[in-house]
Order: structure tokens, then sequence, then C-alpha cells
């Protein structure tokens, strides 16, 4: 009885607080899927939502048929929930179709430390571009010695705030004779893009850092093609956009005359045709010069739905699409004696790949109500931006209507507000000596109390023994 007894002390004893402990931090794991109607030049998603871990796990996302890995991106981003400081990571793997078609996404599984999460089955439609239409060397360049060094732009005439990609390529036949190796490139890189890069205009560069080699097929011939340099442009005048003419230094090895001879090495010269792209201003609208252009959509979140008087309320505004990301403006917020609203704090996530821009951008703003009623989000929040599919603009509008009323919840979740007035009325007459408790200092107290009790009642047994 007394070794059962202690086997009871010891379990307790050493898997009570362990237990505490994982329930406390035990983090929430989900899979989102990217929008499963996307272009031929947009990545398809897959991410992973972890919260309450600031740890970031090894994960084996799945291989797609039809799809080509192009990379991961992680996110993370600390959210205070109830004086408390949840950390939430966002791990995303992006994938580039390879041809238009659909595709069929199985249900799969995912292991994400000791939890394995599971995923449904999706259809992916992958529609072609038809806006995209690549420009390529001179055909009498390619005619005369089978190596080029290709600029091109994917469309030529966009919208004021509209992006459109620039690569630039260096190209050389398999059949060519004759041994080719970058000379200086770094060097030369430098000074290219000074010439290169367009000055009224947002870059956003997908950073090549190696010059890998990609087979192509083309006017009949098999070649390798070297990329060096791509990115996303995004005018922010009307005036054209004019790409210079660039040129790169290789060498060059040829034959020796006799066999054991010494090779001939010479430096060759390649150069790339000017080109233009036309920038059309945006349709008449009293915010033309200030509205995102692109495609996108709202995803938006809210923490409580029937909130009471001076109840904080955490509400997320999501913006997600196609697009320069970086600089999309916040929504225009209008004074309310309904709600106090206070500036947003903002969080991004942009992907770049095969010439897109895309992510997206969170405002997550604190709203308290003043009174009791019914009130649509709409009224507070919307974003007005230009689609280009649809050619026109467009407004992003919430959908969420919070509801304001009953008993006010404990003075740890609200905040004090003396209405008509701003959260702020009253404030000197608050007791700054009054602390709030802290529940987690509490539970340590309590569980270094009940240890010390099970090491006296040990001891205890093992003297009577």
């Amino acid at each position: 009885m007394k070794f059962l007894r202690f086997q009871f002390l010891f379990v307790l004893f050493f898997c009570g607080p362990l237990s505490l402990k994982v329930l406390a931090q035990e983090p929430s794991i989900a899979i989102e899927l990217g929008e499963t109607d996307i272009s031929i030049q947009r990545p398809f998603t897959i991410s992973v939502i972890i919260k309450n871990s600031d740890s970031r796990p090894i994960i084996n996302f799945p291989s797609i048929k039809g799809f080509i890995k192009k990379g991961t991106e992680t996110s993370v981003s600390p959210v205070e929930i109830n004086g408390k400081t949840v950390v939430s990571q966002v791990i995303t793997q992006s994938y580039a179709a390879i041809r238009p078609g659909q595709y069929r996404l199985p249900p799969f599984e995912l292991v994400v430390g000791e939890t394995t999460i599971q995923s449904e089955e999706v259809i992916i439609t992958v529609q072609a571009d038809a806006t995209t239409t690549p420009v390529v060397a001179p055909p009498e360049t390619i005619a005369k010695n089978d190596v080029f060094l290709s600029l091109s732009t994917s469309k030529g005439s966009v919208y004021t705030r509209e992006g459109f990609s620039v690569k630039l390529s260096f190209f050389v036949a398999e059949s060519y004779p004759f041994e080719l190796t970058f000379y200086e490139l770094e060097q030369q890189l430098q000074q290219l893009l000074k010439t290169l890069r367009p000055a009224n205009c947002w870059e956003e560069n997908e950073g090549i850092t190696d010059l890998s080699r990609h087979a192509v097929f083309f006017n009949g011939k098999q070649y390798a093609e070297y990329r060096i340099y791509q990115a996303t442009f995004f005018p922010l005048t009307r005036q054209s956009i004019q790409l210079p003419s660039v040129s790169l230094k290789l060498q060059q090895f040829r034959p020796a005359a006799k066999p054991g001879g010494e090779r001939k090495k010479e430096i060759v010269s390649y150069a790339t045709r000017p080109l233009s792209v036309s920038v059309t201003p945006l349709p008449p609208h009293p915010l033309r010069d200030q509205v995102a252009v692109g495609q996108f959509r709202l995803i938006e979140t809210s923490l409580r739905k029937n909130p009471a008087v001076g109840q904080s309320v955490q509400y997320n505004f999501r913006i997600t699409g196609e697009g320069n990301i970086a600089s999309l403006p916040a929504p225009v917020v209008p004074d309310s004696t309904t709600f106090d609203i206070f500036p947003p704090s903002e969080k991004e996530v942009i992907n770049r790949s095969g010439g897109v821009v895309s992510g997206y951008k969170t405002f997550s703003y604190a709203l308290i109500p003043r009174r009791n009623g019914t009130f649509p989000l709409a009224s507070y929040f919307r974003w007005i931006y230009f689609n280009l599919k649809q050619q026109r603009y467009d407004t992003l509008r919430s959908a969420i209507t919070l509801r304001v009323g009953g008993t006010a919840l404990p003075e740890g979740d609200t905040v004090r507000v003396s209405l008509p007035g701003s959260i702020y009325t009253g404030i000197e007459k608050t007791d700054s000596s009054e602390q709030p408790v802290n529940m987690q200092e509490t539970l340590r107290l309590l569980v270094n109390i009940l240890l010390i009790g099970m090491i006296l009642g040990m001891m205890y047994l093992f003297w009577r023994k």
C-alpha cells in the first residue's frame, strides 16, 4: 500500500507540473490553402498556421503534379490577447504551374512536430494569361551566332501603379561550338542594373543569387537559358518607361590550332535592344492618384462579435492578392461617435515568383464601443482600388456586424469609459496602485506550495518507514 502511495506521489510530483505546462502552451496548428483559380503567372500556396509557438518546425510540403516548388516563406507575429502575448507564425510553400489546365491535389497529411494535420482534396484551375507577351531577342541575332542576350518585359502597356516584369537572360544554343564563361559578372551587373532600372518605378527584385541553367526550346533549337536578373516594376508616374540597351561581356575559348596547344581566349560582348513600356493613366476618379492597382480580396476577422460597452475588440482587415503589396494604403476610417478606433498595426507577407508579386497586408485595429446597438463595420471600413480584371474601380467592404450590449465583462477585460467623451475620461480618478491579478504568477505560486507539501509528505512517509 505504501509502495502504491509512493508511486502516486512520484507521478504527481514529476508529471503534474509538466501536464499543466503542456496544456498552457500547446500550439494550435491549421492548414490554409491559397486560391484555387489562378493565372499561369501566379503561384499556388499551402500555408501552415501555428499559434502559440515561436520555434520553426521542419515541414515536408507535398509535391503537386504539374507544379514546381518555388520556395518557402515564414512570417512571425506576436499578438496580445487578454493581456497575454501569443506568438503566431505562418509557413508558406509556393508552387508554380508548368502549364495551364486543371490539377487535382488529393488529401494530404503534414507532420508538424508531434502533430499530424490533414487537408481536404481540391481542384486547382490554372488559366493562361492573355496579357503576357514576352519580348525575345531579334531573330537576326539568333540566326547569326546562336548566342544572345535577351531583355524582355511581360507587358507592353500598363496603367499607373500596375506591375510588369522585366527579365534579363543569356541564351546559348546547345550546338554552339565554343566554350563561354562569365567574366567579372558581379562588377558588370552593378553597372548594368544602374543603367537598366527606371527611376520612376517601385522595384520588387526576385533576388536571383545564382546563374541556374534552364533548358528551353524555340526556333527549332535547344538552348540553355541563364537568368541574370528578374524584377517587377510598378510605375509611380504617367511617364512611359524606357529600358535602354545593355551589354554583357563574356570570355570565349576557341579550340587550339594544334593538338595539345593553348586555346585561344577572347572577350566577346552581347547587347540587348532597347525596349519601352507605355503607361496609361487610370480613368477619372477622385482617388485615382492614391488607390492601389491589381487584383485583391478581403479577409477579415474579429475576436468578438458581441462585445459590451467599453470592451476592446481586435479587428483584422487583411487585403490579399496581386499587386504592390508593400505600398498598400490602410483603409480611410471616418471619425465616429460610436467607437474609439485606434491606428492600426501592420503586417505584410510578399511573394515574388515568376514575375508576379503577390501576398497580403493586414491592418489590425483596436475598437472600443461607446454605446449599445447593432453596428455594421462596413460603415467604417472600406477600401477602394482599381480592379485590373474588371478594368474599373472596386471597393472592399467589411461584412462583419458588431452587436454591442449586455452586461459589462470583468474589469480585466474592459476599458473604463465615461460617456460621452473619450475613453480616457476620468483617468485622473483612477488609482494607479491597483494592480491586475496575474493568473500565471498565481498558478506558479500554487504549484510551488503543492510541491513543497508533496516533498514534506514524502519525507514523513520515509521517516515512518
